[in-house]
């Protein structure tokens, strides 16, 4: 008997399955109408062996590292797809930079324009330091210092 390359046996692995079992197999998702009335109607596949099925096609997918690699990525958006993306950062601080832009033109120190946002929104929201910085990334063409 003749040995099949990985790929031939899982060509044949393949070949063998319902339509609708590769799909689910290999996370080829949106299922027919079709497909999706004769998977639920062998629901029981999952007990019959099901998670056998699946152990064997990954089992000869792993010796094909290009196609494992694709089918591991594939799982990965699959999982990731029914989670929320988290926020890019933290929000911007345009109100405070211009309300603290006023003050300042209007003399005050950063100390003193730190005293009167810390009075306005609450205590701790900004210092000093915090306020020189911010106003600094907002002047036009500053770049900052490489230290």
């Amino acid at each position: 008997m003749a040995y099949k390359s990985p790929e031939e046996e899982l060509e044949q692995f393949l070949s063998a399955q319902p339509s609708w079992l590769r799909k689910i197999l290999q996370y080829d998702f949106p299922l027919t109408h079709d497909e999706i009335l004769a998977c639920n109607q062998s629901d029981s596949w999952w007990k019959d062996g099901g998670a056998e099925v699946q152990e064997k096609y990954e089992t000869i997918l792993q010796r094909i590292p290009a196609k494992w690699r694709e089918h591991r990525e594939r799982h990965k958006q699959f999982v990731l797809a029914g989670c929320l993306a988290g926020r890019p950062g933290r929000p911007r601080k345009d109100p405070l930079a211009e309300e603290a832009q006023q003050l300042r033109s209007s003399g005050k120190s950063y100390a003193q324009v730190t005293k009167q946002l810390n009075l306005r929104h609450g205590e701790g929201t900004t210092t000093s330091e915090a306020i020189r910085k911010l106003l600094i990334s907002r002047k036009r063409g500053h770049t900052p210092d490489k230290t």
